[in-house]
């Protein structure tokens, strides 16, 4: 079987967990025989079987209807949002002007629908009329190193710190998470990179870092110094606005780390079960949620049962199975 891939935008303007999702995709399709790789644009090439798409976004639209001509079956994998009051009126207002009209398009012609968890399946039935039996759930996919991790040497001089790992932008809410920390004097390891066109929240936040002494902020590291970050880490905080499905949080919550999220609607999802919900506009709530995660961190840490779903040799199987039976 061949597998071609495209994603919603190229890597070159964004790349990140979903990203990353997508290319551990392709290695465990692998691993059964399938030849997973992205579209060559430029190639004549017609001999595949499954067109699999990254992202729901209406740019999507015109090659699945030409695939379906073309008699491939197409599997969507798409990061749906939480459903509340907020996401069915914007959901209302994007049918009223037709921007949601084209992504249902590009449902009804989808033979399956990958979501990361029950939530957004209850999301694709009820606000996307998707069809129960099209809907499959693939877990975030993490290294098997986070489930059986091996003592790793300290990452720098910092010690006792919860760590924090995404990029830097408003709706991560790393300057507040900062604020918090520096009223709970809890040391802090910042990871992850700047963003564009959020210049002034990345001066905020990194005078809140240059001027503490117990942070630390490490725009890059390779994936060797990222498992000395959460080794050595005491706990982990990420109390986002928006997120789907954090990177950040499934590998704490895999290595047994205590977990601070934003009380927001993708923290219910049933792998974040335990978890300490702060307030995500309050400094104060997020302040009170590093004192207890550092005083109980066995009380806010979720189960890593639950967190073996996401182990790359079981959801191999359940992709090679999905593939599978669609060209049957």
């Amino acid at each position: 079987m061949k597998v071609r891939t495209i994603p919603v935008q190229p890597h070159c303007f964004h790349f990140g967990g979903f990203d990353i999702q997508m290319h551990r995709t392709h290695e465990l399709l692998r691993r059964h025989g399938i030849d997973a790789q992205p579209l060559d644009f430029w190639s004549k090439d017609n001999d595949w079987d499954v067109l699999h798409l990254w992202g729901l976004g209406k740019g999507h639209q015109e090659v699945v209807r030409i695939a379906k001509a073309h008699g491939k079956k197409v599997v969507l994998s798409a990061l749906l949002p939480y459903m509340n009051v907020e996401t069915w009126l914007r959901h209302f207002a994007s049918l009223a002007i037709g921007v949601r009209r084209s992504l249902l398009d590009i449902l009804r012609h989808t033979d399956k629908l990958l979501v990361h968890n029950d939530l957004q399946v209850e999301t694709a039935v009820r606000m996307f009329w998707v069809p129960r039996e099209k809907v499959a759930i693939i877990p975030s996919i993490l290294d098997p190193f986070f489930f059986s991790p091996q003592p790793e040497r300290p990452f720098d001089d910092l010690r006792d710190y919860v760590a924090c790992v995404g990029n830097i932008w408003p709706r991560k809410n790393q300057v507040r998470l900062a604020k918090a920390a520096r009223q709970v004097k809890c040391p802090m390891m910042f990871i992850g990179n700047t963003m564009g066109g959020e210049e002034s929240y990345t001066a905020e936040f990194e005078e809140l870092v240059r001027t503490t002494p117990f942070f630390r902020w490490y725009k890059w590291v390779s994936f060797e110094d990222i498992r000395r970050v959460y080794f050595n880490a005491i706990g982990v905080a990420l109390p986002s606005f928006t997120e789907t499905q954090p990177g950040c949080a499934f590998e704490g919550s895999a290595m047994g780390k205590p977990l601070l999220l934003g009380d927001r609607p993708y923290a219910y999802q049933k792998y974040f079960r335990g978890a300490y919900l702060a307030t995500a506009t309050s400094v104060s709530s997020i302040a009170n949620g590093l004192t207890e995660i550092r005083l109980r961190p066995e009380s806010y840490t979720p189960s890593k049962t639950l967190m073996a779903e996401c182990h790359p040799d079981l959801i191999s199987l359940e992709l090679k199975q999905i593939f599978e039976s669609l060209v049957a």
